[in-house]
């Protein structure tokens, strides 16, 4: 007696299961591809966005030295006028090329639009009578503007 099996070519059946696994990998392999580069392209759009927002406020920062001093011994005095539409924080100045590490005041203060902020430092080189130095400010966005000054 003969048995007669359901599927009388199993090796075909065996193909179409293999060939319905096979396809359901390269599935999953491509939507996994596809979220990943989603992902992706979002958080670079997003740090773009947020340069491009940096940049603009950079170039919408207007300000100028107006009035720098000297009280004879250490301590100079530097006038900042913030005359562009913006807030504006000096984050650092600069004399003769070398930073200022010891402010008394006005380091980091902001300043709205039209306002004028005063910062009080120790020069960090030694001031002479009638010589010039170069100071420059420096804002919290890069933004710069420098004066030769005449002690």
């Amino acid at each position: 007696m003969e048995v007669r099996s359901l599927f009388p070519n199993e090796r075909g059946v065996s193909e179409i299961i293999a060939s319905l696994i096979l396809v359901l990998i390269v599935s999953a392999a491509g939507v996994l591809a596809y979220s990943i580069s989603l992902s992706s392209f979002s958080s670079s759009t997003s740090i773009f966005q947020l340069q491009t927002n940096q940049r603009e406020e950079k170039v919408r920062e207007r300000f100028a030295i107006v009035a720098v001093w000297w009280d004879l011994a250490s301590q100079v005095n530097l006038t900042v006028l913030n005359y562009g539409k913006i807030e504006v924080t000096v984050d650092a100045v600069y004399v003769e090329g070398v930073a200022v590490s010891d402010y008394v005041s006005g380091k980091g203060v902001k300043t709205g639009a039209g306002g004028l902020v005063c910062m009080k430092f120790v020069s960090p080189v030694t001031i002479q009578s009638g010589q010039t130095y170069r100071m420059v400010a420096v804002s919290e966005r890069g933004s710069q503007d420098e004066v030769f000054w005449k002690a």
